[in-house]
């Protein structure tokens, strides 16, 4: 992760440096949301010839990403290594490095801030970012809500997940501006 700059202005690649910025996706374990995000949007990027400084984390710890989600990704193009590769972590000093910390409900973002409250300023809502705020205009917290695919059918899983897809293509599109 980017130490550098901790600004939450620079949201899109600077047109000189055309440098990503740093960010991190966080939910609750890190086995689907955040997870789920951090691949498509570092695919997405990469199918730009964009290099990304991506990661994710979770509050609590989890144990990997389901196999439903594992098929529906590597249907997607995610490279089959980096699906098995990941490993849920816990959020922590390393992802408090990120230049912008994106979580996926609006509650998560008084939670991460109050154990991290250097993160004012940099962290925000996944829906948010994707539709154009920054972390000082972000959604409500009904506008923010990234629905968690966790105890659903197999029916229902499927229309969160293109959410989820709908959303990486908005933020891959604002990050390679």
């Amino acid at each position: 992760m980017n130490t550098t700059s901790k600004s939450a202005t620079p949201v899109t690649a600077d047109s000189e440096s055309a440098r990503i910025p740093g960010i991190c996706f966080v939910c609750e374990y890190n086995e689907g949301r955040s997870v789920h995000l951090e691949l498509a949007v570092r695919d997405r990027l990469r199918r730009r010839g964009l290099q990304s400084d991506l990661c994710s984390a979770g509050f609590t710890q989890g144990q990997r990403i389901h196999d439903f989600r594992r098929g529906f990704l590597r249907e997607h193009s995610i490279p089959e290594a980096e699906i098995v590769g990941h490993r849920p972590t816990i959020f922590g000093a390393a992802h408090a490095g990120a230049d912008l910390i994106l979580v996926a409900e609006l509650p998560m973002v008084e939670r991460l801030l109050r154990k991290h409250p250097e993160l004012r300023g940099r962290v925000m809502t996944i829906r948010g970012f994707a539709q154009g705020r920054n972390p000082d205009n972000d959604l409500d917290a009904a506008q923010a809500h990234i629905e968690d695919a966790a105890g659903h059918g197999m029916e229902e899983k499927v229309p969160l997940y293109n959410e989820l897809e709908a959303l990486a293509d908005l933020i891959a599109e604002r990050l390679a501006r």
